[in-house]
């Protein structure tokens, strides 16, 4: 079976919450009956619409039960293809693997500023509490 294949100005005639289109990975999804549903809510598929959607859907880290049920939605194909080169999901895992070993580092550096200086002025408190006896 051949899937109907959609232009832009297609996906942009399907811009609301009464018909609501996406683009993911170069395929037509109409999601207008789960917009309800969706757990971020509905507001967040609506600003991705009009557009491929594939970057917004893949910078939020979609389960894969996401990903299979975005299946029972779909309607045909996008003429521009797939905007994620291969691999793109592959490589917003370790960039997001890399924020949290920075995240990690900045908390690590901090606690290794921290803990002198909080040392140093209990030092500093005992010194003053037992030279003023």
């Amino acid at each position: 079976m051949s899937l109907k294949v959609y232009s832009l100005s297609d996906v942009k005639a399907h811009t609301s919450d009464k018909s609501c289109w996406l683009v993911v990975h170069g395929k037509v999804y109409d999601v207008t009956e789960f917009l309800e549903e969706h757990p971020g809510g509905f507001d967040i598929i609506l600003s991705s619409t009009g557009k491929d959607a594939t970057q917004d859907f893949e910078e939020i880290g979609h389960s894969n039960s996401a990903k299979k049920l975005l299946e029972k939605y779909l309607i045909g194909e996008f003429e521009g293809g797939d905007s994620a080169p291969a691999g793109a999901q592959e490589q917003q895992q370790s960039r997001n693997a890399q924020k949290q070993l920075k995240q990690k580092d900045s908390a690590t550096r901090a606690f290794h500023v921290i803990l002198p200086l909080l040392i140093l002025v209990a030092a500093l408190a005992l010194n003053f509490y037992f030279s003023s006896r």
